[in-house]
């Protein structure tokens, strides 16, 4: 139990980069070995997840089960913690759901807003700020200057 426990975070990268590289090879129009190619950025990018889960499982089997102090006890990742990244992931693939009914600049600033909350915990006037500035940045950098048209 405990060495699937140690695995999981490498065997989850794995699984989530065999869907990524198998989205990239179903891009239609494109070369995957052509750099212009759309499929190809996903497809490295999904290539070096793998090897970094598997470098990961290695990594996590190799290491020795040895009795832990009170001080390496407090370092560890407490249930909250495992909460926290789960249902930032969870928010995660909602915002990208979310990106197929709202516009952009409304999807990715309620985005903006919520993660910077829940990580950072910052005053809600300054995360406000703070999220729409970088989202009106990034549009009218890319929409003016790179000529990237926003879903």
């Amino acid at each position: 139990m405990i060495t699937l426990r140690r695995t999981l975070p490498g065997i989850v990268m794995i699984i989530v980069s065999l869907v990524i590289l198998y989205q990239s090879l179903l891009i239609q129009g494109t070369e995957q070995l052509n750099p212009s190619g759309g499929g190809f950025l996903p497809g490295i990018i999904a290539i070096v997840l793998i090897i970094c889960g598997i470098v990961t499982i290695i990594n996590d089997l190799r290491k020795e089960v040895t009795t832990k102090t009170d001080e390496e006890k407090e370092k560890a990742f407490s249930n909250s913690d495992y909460l926290l990244i789960f249902s930032y992931f969870i928010f995660i693939v909602l915002y990208v759901l979310s990106l197929s009914f709202l516009p952009f600049l409304i999807s990715t600033t309620l985005f903006l807003i919520i993660s910077i909350y829940l990580l950072k915990g910052i005053k809600w006037y300054t995360n406000i700020i703070v999220s729409v500035a970088t989202v009106m940045i990034i549009y009218f950098l890319f929409s003016q200057l790179f000529n990237i048209v926003f879903p």
